[in-house]
């Protein structure tokens, strides 16, 4: 990734291929982007916002096989979903694969740092003769969506050289009623790291079939240390909360990524009461 830091900046231009859909979700409920405010008792309102760039519009042969490629959900209903959109689009933007150099000058809109991503491969190509395509893909998705809380996921791979590409997935969770981003003390009641990663750990062990005493670092296992806390990539969904770790934070990246959940049931003193969901 660093390679791609270091020279995204002064390089010859080259056509791309622009590609823009957007299909309107069936549960907006009939709300518009120019509300002024949205009612509390329904979710908000989006679409998700396609395009693709292909180096050299895919016109000579290998060409489309670098690419970026983005989805993501685009929110209505007034200001709040103006907030949650700001906060989402500048994380496309300033996301590993596309971060631009420092020093860069141009637009931070994920289609222009996009751009910015094709141009460094055309670089790479030349200075290396190596015929190794680059690869951005990212896919947003709705986790939660109710009156009190909003739940995003946003899951990308990239490949910039080297010997495998990197998949990460974050979470973002919003307060629906003013678009906040909200972090893990802004749910859990102060004082709750040691509760919340002793069932973590827990949770670990039953879904890998461990003892109490059965080593984390151990072939079972798999983590590299004999530990695990909980992290601070969560997703309140409507179920309880999931705990994600990507490739290389807790284990090899053959390993893959690890997912804990843990249901609302757990978490009775741990959360604050405004984020128990109401369930069906």
């Amino acid at each position: 990734m660093k390679s791609f830091v270091m020279r995204c900046i002064a390089i010859p231009a080259f056509m791309l291929a622009v590609a823009a859909t957007a299909c309107k979700d069936s549960g907006t409920n009939g709300m518009k982007a120019a509300e002024a405010s949205r009612p509390a008792s329904v979710p908000f309102g989006y679409e998700m916002k396609r395009f693709e760039k292909l180096y050299n519009q895919g016109k000579n042969p290998g060409d489309s096989e670098t690419y970026c490629r983005i989805a993501y959900p685009v929110f209505s209903g007034g200001d709040a979903a103006a907030v949650v959109n700001r906060t989402i689009e500048a994380w496309i933007a300033d996301s590993t694969a596309l971060h631009p150099a420092e020093g860069y000058s141009g637009q931070r809109t994920p289609e222009a740092l996009a751009d910015n991503f094709l141009k460094d491969f055309e670089v790479y190509s030349k200075e290396t003769d190596m015929g190794l395509p680059y690869q951005f893909e990212l896919q947003g998705s709705i986790v939660l969506n109710n009156a009190r809380q909003l739940t995003v996921q946003l899951s990308s791979y990239a490949y910039t050289g080297g010997a495998h590409g990197m998949n990460t997935t974050t979470f973002f969770v919003f307060d629906a009623a003013t678009g906040k981003r909200l972090f893990i003390d802004d749910v859990f009641v102060p004082g709750f790291k040691n509760r919340l990663n002793a069932l973590i750990e827990a949770r670990f062990r039953e879904d890998k079939g461990l003892s109490p005493t059965d080593p984390l670092d151990g072939e079972k296992g798999g983590l590299f240390e004999n530990r695990i806390a909980f992290t601070t990539n969560f997703g309140l969904t409507d179920k309880g909360v999931s705990f994600l770790y990507n490739p290389y934070e807790i284990a090899p990246y053959a390993a893959g990524s690890t997912e804990i959940e843990l249901r609302f049931e757990d978490l009775k003193g741990l959360l604050k009461p405004e984020y128990f969901l109401e369930r069906a």
